[in-house]
């Protein structure tokens, strides 16, 4: 079956839709939430990297990922010394899903939010981009991130601009509108996605 890439940009709802598909019997990897294992892992070696690099985001023994991500969008050089850590893994054990998703009698989704950033979108059978308004988006950013207006942009400056995803994605979910209409979205979708 085919393996497909979801994307977006900061608070667009990536996770939502990635739910969503999953309650329709997609089988789904997030690769957020495998960075977020790596981080709890004490014993793994992005743990102990991440804790002797940034040693203030260590509380009662955890990283506190709302400190470090504070850390990072806020000095460029300290983002990508995290990436560096972080991102090899986390794109190993993403090629090795979808080898094996491709064995699956089912579509297949995974979250990707740097997807183009990083250039992975080859290893896809196709990509879908959720979507989102600039001035929804930023004040989605603001109100769930408790995050200034300087700082929302500041942290989509991380993200290549929506009108270039647009351009490359194969399939594109509108999420500007609220839950009901991306469940509408998400419905036209799915039936894409089986008989693609």
């Amino acid at each position: 079956m085919p393996v497909f890439g979801l994307t977006g940009n900061l608070g667009c709802g990536k996770s939502t839709a990635l739910m969503l598909l999953k309650k329709k019997g997609a089988s789904i990897f997030d690769v957020d939430e495998k960075i977020h294992e790596y981080y709890k892992n004490k014993k793994g070696p992005i743990y102990k990297k991440v804790s002797a690099l940034f040693p203030q985001v260590i509380f009662s023994g955890a990283i506190d990922r709302c400190e470090l991500g504070r850390i990072v969008f806020s000095d460029r050089k300290s983002l990508l010394k995290l990436e560096t850590i972080v991102h090899p893994s986390a794109v190993r054990d993403l090629k090795s899903w979808v080898k094996n998703a491709r064995k699956f009698n089912r579509v297949c989704v995974a979250e990707v939010p740097l997807l183009f950033e990083k250039n992975l979108e080859g290893i896809f059978d196709g990509v879908i981009l959720v979507n989102v308004k600039k001035s929804v988006l930023l004040n989605r950013i603001k109100n769930n991130l408790k995050l200034s207006a300087g700082k929302a942009n500041a942290r989509l400056k991380c993200f290549k601009p929506a009108a270039m995803k647009m351009k490359k994605a194969d399939f594109i979910i509108n999420n500007s509108f609220g839950m009901e209409t991306l469940k509408k979205e998400i419905d036209i979708l799915w039936e894409k996605l089986k008989h693609n």
